[in-house]
């Protein structure tokens, strides 16, 4: 692990040519991902200099600071970003320079939304956002060109088509392969298993331009929420998760009469392929 933090610093140096890391005195920082609306808020502040005569001086000078190794902090930001069950971006940029630099390129064209002091006068306050998806989302750097079918169930259940997909994962749900138990954990490509461990979906079988416009699944944490019936329709298959599955536990097990509902009509395999998935769970944070 040590070995590996080492390297991700290593490239996030290289990344932000030279500028300073965010172990540096004076600074803070902290990175958050709203799956809702997804996107990455990087919150970076630093502590103004006392001895500076004037508030106005002392808070140009924290704002040059912050500015002039932004790009660091946003990096960070991004390597912390779950992919999969078992990488994050911090595990995947020491190894693929193309993804590296398509990543200091989203970095570099982060939008600040906010600066302002903190309540005591004594830092100044930077609020950074990266798109998860879209044209400059950081997914858009890692999806597939090709795609693989989705495989079709043989045999008879009873369905029909549906306009989506909705899955209750709330709470505390058995890891598979395990005894133990875990909250879902959101991710940019999570996995849907059926109970027999069968793949029903995987970032290789959702279209690429889905992936790269809203991404495989859309998170919620509750049913009220407007990405229900945005993504899913007003007629969605409803689910109750039975486990989640991985490394991290990111990848969904479904009952395998739900599977078999959604992979015996055409329509429902479709909504897998545009990702019109909703997936309810449970805030931790």
């Amino acid at each position: 692990m040590n070995a590996r933090r080492a390297a991700l610093a290593a490239v996030i140096a290289l990344l932000a040519a030279g500028i300073a890391m965010a172990a540096e005195p004076g600074f803070a920082s902290v990175a958050r991902v709203d799956w809702e609306s997804g996107v990455l808020t990087v919150e970076v502040s630093f502590t103004l200099d006392p001895m500076t005569d004037s508030l106005p001086r002392a808070k140009w000078d924290a704002e040059t600071e912050i500015e002039a190794r932004r790009l660091a902090f946003i990096l960070e930001g991004i390597s912390g970003v779950p992919v999969d069950s078992a990488r994050t971006f911090g595990d995947l940029l020491p190894v693929d320079p193309v993804l590296r630099e398509s990543i200091r390129g989203r970095a570099l064209e982060s939008r600040r939304d906010a600066l302002y002091l903190s309540p005591d006068f004594r830092r100044l306050i930077a609020l950074y956002s990266v798109p998860l998806f879209g044209e400059k989302g950081i997914a858009s750097a890692l999806a597939h060109g090709k795609e693989t079918p989705v495989h079709r169930r043989l045999g008879y259940t009873a369905s029909r088509a549906f306009t989506g997909i909705l899955i209750h994962a709330r709470g505390m749900l058995p890891v598979g392969g395990t005894s133990g138990e875990a909250a879902l954990r959101p991710a940019l490509f999570p996995r849907i298993f059926d109970q027999d461990m069968n793949l029903v979906l995987d970032r290789s079988m959702a279209s690429p331009d889905t992936t790269s416009r809203w991404g495989m699944v859309g998170y919620a944490d509750s049913l009220e929420d407007s990405v229900v019936t945005t993504r899913a329709g007003l007629d969605p298959l409803r689910i109750v998760a039975r486990a989640v599955f991985g490394r991290n536990p990111t990848d969904i097990v479904i009952p395998a009469e739900a599977a078999r509902q959604i992979l015996t009509v055409n329509e429902n395999i479709e909504a897998l392929r545009q990702g019109r998935i909703v997936v309810v769970y449970e805030h931790l944070e």
